[in-house]
């Protein structure tokens, strides 16, 4: 309705119709001060102005009370569609860096360590995930990486080395043997809590939530696998 107000007196019609509003008010402004009085005449345009302020606050308050009306019933729209389509558990490069933050130790499940080395760019890191993990490393978050035993990921490994900066002890490097190593895409747990599991795209990364059963089991297979293989 606003629009459609703007859009009319923005018209030639609306400027001949504001000019001759214009005429008229000043018309009825001399009237009115030679037959009230210039005191009268302040008075009462107070008043007016008063009320034409107070009715434009309350219409501005009920224009906001729709509009956050509209907002909820589309936000409430938009999450039964997010349920609906199964999209509560993509989860962003940007917000897995923030839950990778908060953790006290990550396990990494990965075939050559991509994210943690970073993508390199004229000599450039611009991984988000990267960038993650080198602060992580720095405050004394404790890492385990799960990788195939084979001569390509050592290179993997030292290049990680040169990169980033982190205690003795405080990085676990698990080298299973390739015919056990069954992960296709890189997973991530958080303090044998909560896992992601990395869906690669050629435009940007996004990672899937698993469920508790799921992240049980993979922690499960984890723990075994250090026990059989870590040395």
């Amino acid at each position: 309705m606003i629009t459609h107000i703007n859009k009319f007196f923005n018209s030639p019609l609306g400027m001949i119709l504001l000019t001759l509003i214009t005429f008229i008010t000043a018309f009825f402004i001399n009237s009115f001060e030679e037959k009230l009085g210039t005191t009268n005449l302040i008075i009462g345009s107070l008043f007016t102005i008063s009320i034409i302020v107070i009715s434009i606050i309350i219409y501005a308050n009920f224009s906001r009370l729709e509009i956050q009306e509209a907002y909820e019933e589309n936000n409430e729209v938009l999450k039964a569609f997010i349920k609906g389509q199964g999209l509560g558990d993509i989860v962003s490069e940007h917000e897995l860096s923030r839950i990778e933050s908060n953790a006290k130790s990550i396990w990494v499940f990965t075939l050559d360590l991509s994210n943690d080395i970073g993508i390199e760019k004229n000599n450039v890191q611009t991984n988000e995930i990267f960038e993650t993990v080198k602060n992580n490393l720095e405050n004394g978050i404790e890492y385990t990486y799960f990788i195939p035993d084979e001569p390509l990921k050592y290179g993997a490994i030292e290049k990680f080395k040169k990169l980033h900066n982190f205690k003795k002890n405080q990085v676990r490097f698990c080298f299973i043997p390739v015919k056990e190593f069954h992960i296709v895409s890189e997973i991530v747990i958080y303090d044998n809590e909560q896992a992601m599991q990395w869906f690669p795209s050629n435009e940007m990364n996004y990672y899937i939530r698993l469920d508790k059963n799921y992240t049980m089991n993979i922690v499960g297979s984890g723990q075994l696998l250090l026990d059989k293989y870590l040395k």
